[in-house]
């Protein structure tokens, strides 16, 4: 094998093991392959998060609804013992 060859080989090898990697959390004792990142929930269990969903107020009044969305706050569900909890 040629010298450049092999350079481009390797270059190659890399290239497809970055696009290739992603987060793994153990749920139920199996290996899950997360979408994006992994999180720790409340009770310790390292979990894709499934519901991933900004919070939404309101003030309870049917004649006149009114909505706020707090995008600093996000609505997580733990995969494993299925807790609703917040993040910010």
């Amino acid at each position: 094998m040629k010298r450049r060859s092999f350079l481009s080989y390797l270059a190659g090898l890399f290239a497809s093991a970055a696009a290739a990697a992603q987060t793994v959390a153990m749920e139920k004792g199996q290996a899950v392959v997360c979408d994006g990142t992994t999180l720790k929930c409340p009770n310790g269990h390292t979990t894709c998060p499934t519901i991933n969903a900004t919070m939404a107020i309101g003030n309870d009044n049917r004649e006149y609804p009114e909505t706020r969305v707090l995008f600093d706050y996000r609505v997580v569900r733990c995969d494993v013992c299925h807790v609703l909890f917040t993040k910010e």
